[in-house]
């Protein structure tokens, strides 16, 4: 019987993650888009209902309200959305990196002799002995 190994993602959840606030990030610089859009429309037909002629309204209000409103939402959140998502990239290629060099510094251990299997088990020993010192230390150490 053959135990299936489920299939991990090869993006890192981190960099997931981040794809994920810079899609949101984007959502928002639109919405205050066609918010900035639709604020400009009413108030130029504010300004018509009063009395103004539309040409002379579109004149001043463009470069005062509509060109600012259009380029701060993607100057600041388009701009927030792609350090975003490059922090994303850069994170998965990092991460890809670093699995590959702990796959490169595992090593295998090759036990053929009886010296070899000695000196694992005298190492274990050592290691045994010292992690219950240390564990007695700290017991003392608290009372």
């Amino acid at each position: 019987m053959k135990l299936k190994r489920k299939e991990r993602s090869r993006h890192p959840i981190s960099s997931i993650v981040l794809y994920i606030v810079a899609a949101l990030t984007a959502l928002i610089a639109i919405a205050f888009l066609v918010n900035n859009v639709i604020l400009f429309k009413n108030n130029v037909s504010q300004y018509v209902a009063q009395g103004y002629s539309s040409a002379e309204v579109i004149q001043q209000l463009l470069p005062a309200q509509l060109l600012p409103g259009i380029f701060e939402p993607i100057a600041v959140y388009g701009g927030i959305a792609f350090i975003l998502l490059g922090v994303g990239i850069i994170n998965q290629k990092v991460t890809k990196c670093l699995k590959m060099l702990a796959k490169a510094e595992v090593t295998t251990l090759d036990i053929d002799t009886t010296e070899q299997v000695e000196a694992v088990e005298k190492t274990n020993k050592v290691a045994n002995e010292t992690e219950q010192s240390v564990d007695n230390h700290l017991t003392a150490d608290q009372q």
